[in-house]
């Protein structure tokens, strides 16, 4: 196990008194020090470079992060752990809940651009280029679009394996794995983790976006990588453009499953994950466990119906960009937002008030 992150548990979990249902397995990685997954794939990036930086001895290792989520409070948090210089570039949009936390690990936090490409360009060319490269030995951190992320991503898999044994649970019971797909580095770690065991051509796995950012399921359904010009999902921790082109790669050879949810339906789901397990997930994680709650959904993802005896793993992704207050507010906001909708005559010659009236009148 290693020092950036933490082996967590897998744990069956009852979401519905059926008799039919699947046996559902979480994999909790909201126990990672940064509060997701994110923890291992950047904590194993940074600590395997600045391992082989130090090893050489003649710079000092930089870490340079562009997120405004879990991905540069995971990067800020490893550093902290490695007593790594760390700076993260984060977008405007940025909650100012996720930028403190951030600062609380002692990170350098630069606010830049209108979203995270934005951050990303500011970072590379007006702060990564003006460091002294003959001191300083800079570590980029992608979000998720590097080898060694994935590598530490996998170990998901190994624990996974090592609990399902414990348990006594045979992995010929396994009929799918569930994670939610933003730009595809967990994906890929866990695909990778399950080629080390020759499960990946026997172990489906179901990808789920939310719609407004579902652009592994757009690439699949145009057979080839695209990239989205605006992401409008509330769930921002899968609010990427593009996913890795060894994503594409990954989906295609293993016929991967894809599943697209509604932003409404994903926050109901957190909300009563939330009631029921007294833990706060956010919508980027909500999204997963929604088809434990809708395994109708699962079942035509997979193409078979499932049994008591199934097991299903879903990967419980974690997150640290959600209250229980941000998930109510945004859930009355969407409840409003489709009763406006459904509302006849509605155009943009309304008034804001009038608009407003009309929300009223309808709930």
């Amino acid at each position: 196990m290693s020092v950036v992150y933490n082996k967590t548990p897998l744990l069956r979990k009852v979401f519905q008194n059926s008799q039919n249902l699947p046996q559902f397995f979480l994999k909790y990685e909201c126990l990672q020090p940064s509060g997701s997954f994110k923890s291992r794939g950047i904590g194993n990036l940074i600590l395997k470079s600045a391992t082989q930086i130090n090893k050489i001895g003649n710079k000092k290792p930089h870490v340079f992060a562009s997120s405004g989520g879990n991905a540069g409070f995971a990067a800020a948090t490893a550093c902290k752990t490695l007593n790594l210089p760390c700076t993260v570039v984060v977008p405007k949009a940025t909650k100012q809940r996720m930028v403190e936390k951030i600062k609380d690990t002692g990170a350098n936090v630069i606010i830049n651009g209108a979203h995270w490409k934005e951050a990303d360009i500011f970072l590379k060319n007006s702060i990564m280029n003006k460091i002294d490269n003959n001191l300083i030995e800079p570590i980029y951190v992608h979000p998720f679009d590097n080898p060694q992320i994935w590598e530490g991503h996998s170990t998901l898999v190994d624990e996974m394996i090592e609990s399902l044994e414990s348990q006594n649970v045979p992995l010929t019971k396994i009929k799918g794995i569930v994670c939610s797909v933003g730009g595809g580095g967990l994906y890929n770690g866990i695909i990778q983790g399950l080629e080390r065991f020759n499960l990946a051509n026997k172990i489906p796995i179901v990808g789920v976006e939310t719609k407004g950012c579902h652009v592994f399921n757009t690439s699949l359904k145009m057979n080839k990588p695209i990239q989205f010009e605006k992401i409008t999902s509330i769930a921002t921790s899968l609010g990427t453009a593009n996913i890795s082109d060894k994503t594409f790669e990954y989906a295609k050879k293993y016929n991967t499953k894809s599943v697209v949810v509604e932003d409404i339906d994903v926050i109901e789901t957190c909300l009563n994950y939330t009631q029921s397990s007294n833990m706060v997930t956010e919508p980027a994680c909500g999204a997963a466990i929604h088809l434990a709650y809708h395994t109708d959904i699962l079942e035509k993802a997979l193409g078979q119906k499932l049994s008591a005896d199934d097991v299903i793993l879903i990967i419980a992704c974690g997150g640290s960009s959600n209250t229980i207050s941000d998930l109510e507010t945004t859930l009355v906001r969407l409840k409003e937002e489709k009763s406006l909708k459904n509302i006849p005559f509605i155009n943009s010659t309304l008034t804001e008030g009038e608009k407003h009236t009309l929300r009223l009148k309808s709930l």
